[in-house]
């Protein structure tokens, strides 16, 4: 008894001292294989293990090995994946974009980038609120009667008390109502010129060139930057109205 204590007891230090060479807290296949090895060398003669739990613990240590190399393989393919991800979103540098989103930036000139906004059926009013950076809310307006179609919003840079808003990233809040007073379904579009491309938790984000930033998923056009030819401005469509 006391010989299969000391080689548990040995077995346990060297798993430890294993664990703690990979840097890490969780059993690999090779200490499941050595705590395997350990009971069938110290198991008691006299009641030795039966052969079909022997053939079920290699079964499952089988299971597992499959498991932990499917899991290295799956975990290449994202790594592989993200990289050829971050390599494709690089071309979309020096090109403007347009994407889902809700930021507007304001530059050191004063110039601010214009929010696009769609409905899909007419709205009775509805309200768009300017947040800065820290979700304080510095300016509103209340939206009058709309049909169904695609707005713009240039907003002056300006706060409530009619100061200029320092340069940087804004972000707009907007809620429409139908006739009945129900709550609308409100699509929202930015766009800018791409300067780079950045990760963070795994999702690529494209940088523009004031500051904002555009999940890649979230693109939805892409356009050559425009030209000396057409006078170096690209007028976008702005649908129906204005906001």
């Amino acid at each position: 008894m006391s010989q299969a204590i000391n080689a548990g007891i040995a077995t346990a230090n060297q798993l430890s001292q294993t664990g703690r060479a990979n840097k890490g807290d969780e059993l690999g296949k090779s200490d499941f294989l050595l705590l395997l090895v350990t009971q069938f060398k110290h198991q008691d003669p006299l009641n030795p293990m039966d052969d079909k739990e022997f053939i079920a613990q290699l079964a499952q240590f089988s299971s597992l090995e499959q498991l932990m190399n499917m899991n290295e393989s799956m975990d290449g393919l994202t790594a592989a994946t993200r990289e050829q991800q971050l390599m494709n979103a690089a071309n979309y540098i020096g090109k403007n974009v347009a994407a889902g989103g809700n930021s507007i930036a304001k530059a050191e000139d004063g110039a601010v980038s214009t929010f696009y906004w769609a409905i899909g059926e007419d709205m009775a009013k509805g309200t768009l609120y300017v947040y800065d950076q820290n979700m304080n809310q510095i300016y509103g307006e209340n939206l009058s009667a709309r049909a169904a179609g695609t707005y713009s919003f240039d907003w002056n840079g300006k706060n409530y008390a009619g100061a200029e808003a320092l340069p940087g990233v804004y972000y707009i809040r907007l809620s429409v109502e139908d006739a009945n007073g129900q709550a609308m379904l409100v699509d929202s579009a930015v766009t800018g010129r791409v300067t780079g491309v950045t990760t963070d938790s795994g999702v690529t984000y494209l940088r523009l060139e004031d500051g904002r930033v555009v999940a890649l998923q979230n693109v939805r056009e892409i356009a050559a930057p425009p030209s000396a030819d057409n006078g170096g401005t690209a007028e976008a469509d702005g649908g129906t109205g204005t906001g």
